[in-house]
């Protein structure tokens, strides 16, 4: 015990002891870095932009990009590539390297391979994503600031120490990206020094700073970028760091081709002592860092690179030495990404165009390369205005998947990509004909209010009162059909072109067992440390499979719930399981399983999930393989990892229940009361003071939409007039026709069209 304490003294003496340097005046400021971007872009007005990409999270100062290319005025059909010279304060060595190459660039515009960069690529630079932290670094009030200055304990004042990670305010912008934000550090992390420097921030995505950079790259799709650091300890100095291995045994789908990216950067910065180059090595860490979520988003290949050694802020000698060796990665990296450049021993890229092979006509649609694909990836997608693509890949031949809702799959088979430049190749996608679909949900010759869900790539959710008019488009899609208190329905339709017609009985259901945690577990084994919680649940309590309801599953754990006494499946009808599911478990690796057995020994998977689904969504499983049986139920949650970090949040369940009954679906157009129109519920409903309303027109039709008291008054003529097939929404302000506010109270939302009618009841709640 006293060695244990003499050794946390120690460490607690050491920091501190530990001397904050003042900033060496060489490094830019804040105000620096906006007049020479404001002065760049005067002296070279045609090709240099210096533009607002969004402002800090506590002060609110403006982040700026320069943007460097030919027309920069205009989105050409270019690559885009991302420098960014810093995301944390003190490492300020990358903005002064991005500084640098601003200047290098513009000065040299007529000059190759400069002028080959300027014109054929679209090039941004972010000398700062932090500026309110690196306002605290440069102002010397404390150079070893980390962090944005989020106000965390909300007093109004900024709480930081000179201690090395003892600042209780600011968020790591590097840990707040939403790919893995769960495993980075909460506001308090156990154990070591740096209990706050690593602070993920209150949800994913918080920070103004990371939705300044998101809003950047959901417009570019930057193909190869570059994210500065330095490491304050030395551990990581000098190292070059690309998408991913995550502990060595989860390999990103292009592990490959992003090593050889991050090894040609390295390969040409030489280290500090001049001996040998950087390294290169894959991350190894989830933790909401930028390179993995633009991978992951966008399939950028973004290299983090920790440039200099422990001397995180030299002197001006070394910093100017730094930067010089350090630019020769990012000549590299620019040079790759040309169509073709002898600076590099590869140019290979795949690229092209989608266009609409009736109209001709650009589509934004979906680039698979089913070699390189993985269920967690965002769709990599083609630019919407030009219909243009660009998928870094090594040369070899690739199978390329490209998709959009409303046409036909085209697969391309052996495409072959080059080694020396950009393959280029056109796609063209096959339109389907649109197809619409009318029907009703009723039981018992009534309308339900029913959740309908149509699709499973591109699914459409709609939420109806009985009748519906659903606009798609030719093909087989499954559909899942869902109303409270009813026999739910699992099928499939094929629309064909033009008008199709679907009716669905449902019955009341038969419940056969049901489990909403809120008397206790005693009907349940329980294996593993399930528990009742009610912080995560569809309403009061829901069941969880770690401990206190808030934690990870264990590595290689192997945990289950199953019901104690058997449930017999009747043979009269249908018999179906209900349950809501909020999943989160490694893709692939992690399967939640619900489970049937008849003797309580062998067991036989009837669903199985993996990956992000951490919201609750009611999943629905047939029985009928069972009737006449009697079934245990078992929901059994597995890990097959090496390591803590590969685990994750795991599984909540509510609402378990077994339920028979019939649903009956009727293709038949001649069924009486079909729509021709519908008036769907309005969104919210309570509302104030806004509410969305939707209707759908089955052809070509004079309506009337219009709002009226319950006096059956007048209040808000909303459309009137001719309107082609199709759904619609508008937004009812909750003012009358003379622009005034109306009370609270009920209104009637009447659609009129012909002999047809349809009335919602809507409630203003002020």
């Amino acid at each position: 015990m006293q060695k244990r304490y003499f050794l946390l003294m120690l460490l607690f003496c050491t920091a501190l002891t530990i001397k904050i340097q003042a900033l060496p005046s060489c490094y830019y400021t804040y105000d620096q870095i906006s007049q020479l971007l404001s002065n760049y872009e005067s002296q070279y007005p045609d090709i240099a932009k210096k533009i607002l990409i969004g402002y800090s999270e506590e002060d609110h100062i403006p982040i700026y990009a320069m943007r460097i290319t030919d027309n920069v005025n205009q989105d050409e059909e270019e690559p885009a590539l991302l420098f960014v010279g810093q995301v944390h304060a003190e490492e300020v060595l990358g903005v002064q390297t991005t500084m640098s190459n601003i200047l290098e660039i513009l000065t040299n515009r007529n000059q190759l391979p400069y002028m080959q960069w300027i014109n054929q690529l679209d090039l941004w630079f972010v000398p700062t994503l932090n500026p309110e932290g690196h306002n605290v670094v440069t102002s010397n009030l404390d150079s070893s600031y980390r962090k944005n200055k989020r106000d965390n304990n909300m007093n109004g004042t900024f709480d930081f120490s000179p201690l090395v990670g003892y600042d209780i305010d600011g968020v790591d912008i590097n840990r707040n990206f939403g790919f893995n934000w769960v495993h980075g550090d909460t506001l308090l992390q156990p154990g070591g020094l740096e209990v706050w420097d690593y602070y993920r921030g209150p949800a994913p995505m918080s920070e103004s700073e990371n939705q300044a950079i998101k809003e950047l790259a959901d417009h570019y799709k930057f193909i190869y970028s570059i994210c500065w650091h330095s490491s304050r300890t030395g551990n990581l100095s000098e190292k070059c760091y690309y998408s991913f291995n995550w502990k060595n045994v989860r390999p990103s789908p292009d592990l490959a081709f992003s090593a050889s990216i991050s090894s040609g950067i390295a390969s040409h910065i030489i280290k500090e002592t001049g001996t040998g180059t950087y390294d290169a090595f894959p991350n190894l860490s989830r933790q909401g860092a930028f390179h993995d979520w633009m991978y992951q988003q966008y399939g950028t290949f973004q290299a983090l690179i920790e440039c200099g050694t422990s001397n995180i802020q030299p002197d001006s000698t070394l910093m100017v030495n730094t930067v010089q060796r350090c630019s020769n990665g990012v000549r590299w990296l620019i040079n790759r990404a040309l169509p073709s450049s002898q600076a590099v021993s590869s140019s290979s890229m795949l690229t092209g165009k989608i266009r609409d092979a009736i109209t001709n006509e650009p589509l934004e649609a979906e680039i698979i390369i089913q070699q390189h694909n993985a269920p967690w990836f965002k769709p990599r997608t083609s630019n919407p205005t030009t219909g243009r693509f660009y998928r870094p890949l090594a040369s070899g031949v690739y199978t390329v998947q490209v998709r959009k809702k409303g046409y036909w799959d085209n697969l391309i088979p052996n495409q072959m990509v080059q080694n020396s430049n950009w393959t280029q190749i056109q796609v063209y996608l096959q339109p389907r004909e649109p197809a619409i679909l009318n029907g009703i949900i009723n039981a018992s010759e009534k309308n339900v209010n029913a959740r309908i869900i149509i699709g499973d790539v591109f699914p459409d959710t709609l939420m109806v009162n009985g009748n519906f008019i659903y606009h798609g488009y030719e093909g087989e899609y499954p559909v899942e059909i869902y109303a409270e208190g009813y026999f739910p329905w699992k099928g499939s339709v094929t629309l064909n072109p033009g008008e199709n017609y679907l009716t669905v009985e449902l019955s009341p259901v038969n419940i056969l067992f049901s489990e909403d945690w809120e008397s206790g577990i005693d009907r349940w084994v329980i294996n593993g440390p399930w528990v009742q919680e009610n912080t995560l649940s569809v309403s009061g309590y829901a069941i969880t499979d770690s401990w206190g309801g808030t934690g990870f599953y264990a590595m290689n754990c192997d945990v289950w719930i199953k019901t104690a006494q058997s449930i017999y499946i009747p043979t009269d009808a249908s018999t179906m399981l209900l349950f809501d599911s909020h999943l989160y478990t490694e893709y692939l690796y992690d399967p939640a399983r619900v489970e049937i057995s008849t003797d309580n020994l062998n067991w036989e998977s009837i669903w199985e999930k993996s990956g992000q689904l951490d919201y609750f969504q009611k999943e629905m499983v047939l029985l009928d393989s069972f009737k006449g049986q009697n079934i245990y139920l078992r929901f059994h949650l597995t890990d097959n990892s090496t390591d803590i970090d590969l685990t994750d949040p795991g599984w909540t369940i509510d609402n378990i229940q077994i339920i028979q009954g019939t649903a009956t679906p009727n293709y038949d157009p001649s069924l009486p009361s079909i729509p021709h129109l519908v008036l769907y519920p309005s969104y919210p409903n309570p509302f104030n003071p806004k509410t969305t309303i939707r209707y759908s027109l089955a052809e070509l039709s004079d309506i009337n939409l219009a709002i009226y008291n319950a006096k059956g008054q007048l209040v808000r003529q909303l459309e009137k007039g001719t309107k082609n097939a199709g759904d619609y929404q508008i937004i009812w302000d909750g003012q009358d026709n003379n622009g005034k506010d109306v009370s609270s109270g009920i209104y009637l939302c009447v659609l009129l069209s012909g002999k047809e009618k349809q009335l919602q009841k809507m409630a203003l709640c002020k």
